[in-house]
């Protein structure tokens, strides 16, 4: 292997179908929170009624004008509204489009902003990094778990009804998924019900596929009832004592091929129990599926989400005190895995609370407080890393912020070249010649490894000796060789080329673009014209020897 990654143990999301889009999402039940796109040099306005808070997220510069006041946002910002209607302007003044989600928490009275949504972590496969586009995702799973570690808990019911009353202390802690099987989608939902000292699961089961679509085929211990003209699926099963503190595991499992077989799971404290197997009959292969880019009727977002809400029958609660952490994992092979992005409040329920917010938790997990300004996001989220090597590419996905380790290690070599790693090339702009490097990630990702490539120079024949001689040159090298036309009684006659072309000069550049054997070719027959030169040369020299010998002796006889 050309690279090696030094990664610590981690559980990586899986991603597929990674693109970019443009887009008008709502998310949440209560005070939702709107995502849309703006567009090159160009504005959106809305209007609020305050008392309130407005909470902005988007993935460039922004400008946001709010009663007049101009704010300056990169990445997010919070602003408060003050009483009365305000006009609220968002301004792209880029020459890109601009991704936005923005949320309007108003202040009913007393000082307290009391929304109601769902709390808790959801995945709705869509992504929103700072200075990068928006992406939406998908993938499909065959399991999803919810894990919810409650520390102190303590909600009171706000209306009645469904058999709660105004004042009880009953909340829900809610595994919400999409469930597509052939052509139909259906959300599944399985819930423990708590009042503070017992609990019950419940698992419930609603056609999402069209307006009048209804629930037909369907077999489980439960029965199917109806609720505000729709339909739904429902199974109840006493849990018994229950306080805090307690460990809570939800999960949500589907296969089958024909027919759609969903299955249903709970643990307190220990090991996770199946309480209920439903099949829908003929609906065709189930998956649960998270998808960005799409909706099921009535625009409910495609999406996974575990969080706490009101009771039962759309009633909502305020929580007076939590302390819970919450994770959200989903199924890959036999492995279970965080979801790329978070979001703070859920979709897939028609009951709330209110006093409750998500925050960034340690790692994968998400801390759960009551607090009555709702955060909604993001909480974590997973980037992709390509990663591209003389080999091939991967993929992966880690935290934001993680720090990604690579070392550079080994030469690849076959008799003809030598492939040697030099360095790392980021996003296609930033070089780092080194063999040890520390990344930290903070978006999509792309690494490139340098290779510098030797090829192999053989030489034979040169000055005459035969024992052939191996160089080694980076390709583009430029070889300059220079022999004499004559050495002794041999002639140069040129140099062979791979054994394929001659050159008959005594001198001769190259450029090395692969590997290259070099014939210097030498002949011992030299020309007659060449003899005559060497063996003419020597007797005129003796006789302009003796002459001169001659003259001088008689001009020292004359002087005498």
């Amino acid at each position: 292997m050309i690279i090696m990654l030094l990664i610590a143990a981690l559980m990586q999301p899986q991603l597929i179908n990674v693109i970019p889009v443009s887009f008008n999402l709502t998310i949440g039940s209560g005070t939702p929170m709107y995502g849309l796109v703006i567009n090159p040099s160009s504005s959106y306005v809305t209007y609020v009624n305050g008392p309130g808070l407005l909470y902005v997220i988007a993935n460039a510069s922004l400008t946001i004008v709010a009663q007049g006041v101009k704010h300056e946002s990169n990445g997010s910002a919070l602003l408060f509204i003050k009483q009365g209607e305000s006009r609220i302007s968002f301004i792209n003044e880029n020459n890109y489009s601009v991704y936005v989600f923005y949320m309007f928490q108003h202040n009913s009275s007393g000082g307290v902003f009391y929304s109601y949504n769902p709390i808790g972590v959801a995945d709705y496969g869509v992504a929103l990094y700072y200075d990068e586009p928006l992406l939406a995702y998908s993938y499909e799973t065959s399991e999803v778990v919810g894990v919810a570690s409650i520390r102190s808990l303590s909600a009171v019911d706000v209306k009645s009804g469904c058999g709660v009353k105004a004042g009880d202390g009953y909340v829900d802690i809610q595994l919400n998924s999409i469930v597509k099987a052939g052509y139909g989608y259906y959300i599944v939902q399985d819930v423990v019900v708590f009042n503070g000292t017992a609990a019950s699961v419940v698992d419930n089961v609603w056609n999402m596929t069209s307006p009048n679509a209804t629930l037909s085929n369907l077999v489980g211990l439960g029965s199917i009832s109806s609720f505000n003209g729709e339909q739904y699926y429902a199974y109840n099963k006493d849990i018994g004592e229950l306080k805090p503190p307690f460990n809570l595991t939800l999960a949500i499992m589907v296969n089958g091929d024909d027919s759609a077989h969903l299955s249903f799971g709970y643990g307190t404290q220990g090991s996770l129990k199946w309480f209920d197997n439903v099949t829908i009959i003929n609906a065709g292969k189930p998956s649960i599926i998270v998808n960005g880019s799409s909706y099921v009727k009535y625009g409910v977002p495609i999406d996974t989400e575990l969080v706490i809400t009101g009771p039962v029958c759309g009633i909502g609660a305020v929580v007076k005190s939590i302390n819970a952490t919450f994770t959200l994992l989903h199924k890959v092979n036999e492995s279970y895995y965080p979801a790329p992005y978070t979001w703070g409040i859920g979709t897939l329920t028609g009951e709330a609370v209110a006093n409750a917010s998500s925050s960034v938790g340690k790692g994968i997990d998400i801390e759960i407080t009551s607090n009555a300004y709702e955060y909604p996001g993001p909480l974590y989220h997973y980037v992709p890393v390509i990663i591209m090597t003389i080999n091939g590419s991967g993929s992966m996905m880690v935290p934001n912020g993680y720090v990604l380790n690579l070392t550079l290690s080994g030469l690849f070599a076959n008799s003809s070249s030598i492939i040697k790693p030099i360095g790392f090339i980021i996003n296609e702009t930033q070089v780092i010649r080194s063999s040890n490097i520390s990344v930290i990630i903070n978006g999509p990702t792309e690494v490139s490894t340098m290779y510098s490539q030797l090829f192999k120079v053989t030489l034979i024949g040169l000055r005459g000796n035969e024992t052939p001689l191996v160089y080694w040159y980076p390709k583009g090298y430029v070889l300059r060789l220079k022999e004499p036309r004559y050495m002794g009684l041999m002639m140069l006659r040129g140099y062979l080329l791979n054994n394929n072309t001659l050159v008959k000069y005594p001198e001769v550049t190259l450029v090395i673009n692969g590997s290259l054997t070099i014939k210097v070719l030498w002949s011992n027959e030299v020309s007659m014209g060449a003899l005559m030169v060497m063996y003419i040369v020597l007797p005129l020299l003796s006789l302009l020897v003796t002459m001169i010998l001659f003259t001088l002796t008689l001009s020292d006889a004359n002087w005498s």
